[in-house]
């Protein structure tokens, strides 16, 4: 198994959605990994749920590969860590679970039955 205790850890991390390609970036709003060929993420993520979320195993780990770039994202005790290249860092599980979450609200909301109601200009009792 690979030394993963010298791996440095993002703090403050988030996704966006920049020029249609997404980003994860860190607490200062710069890049630290993208996904260069997803050209359309914001058509393609209002199809997105939870488990279109990349993320894998450290016995079986999400990999995406391009011409020049590839990028490898595992979860290990608690953390998730991700390779762009040969630059690494980590998140914490929940915190890049959550940032994904909110990106999937953004694009792909699930809303409550109240919600859709709403939208529709009707009221739940109606």
């Amino acid at each position: 198994m690979p030394d993963l205790s010298n791996t440095p850890a993002i703090d403050d991390f988030s996704i966006e959605l920049r020029d249609r390609r997404i980003e994860f970036v860190d607490g200062d709003g710069q890049r630290i990994a993208w996904f260069p060929a997803w050209e359309c993420a914001d058509r393609d993520l209002r199809h997105f749920i939870a488990a279109d979320v990349p993320l894998g195993s450290m016995d079986s780990p999400y990999e995406d590969f391009d011409d020049d770039w590839r990028i490898t994202i595992y979860e290990h005790e608690g953390f998730v860590y991700v390779t762009e290249n040969e630059t690494s860092f980590r998140v914490t599980r929940d915190a890049y679970l959550e940032a994904w979450a909110r990106v999937l609200h953004e694009f792909n909301p699930v809303l409550s039955l109240e919600e859709l109601l709403a939208r529709a200009g009707r009221d739940s009792e109606t």
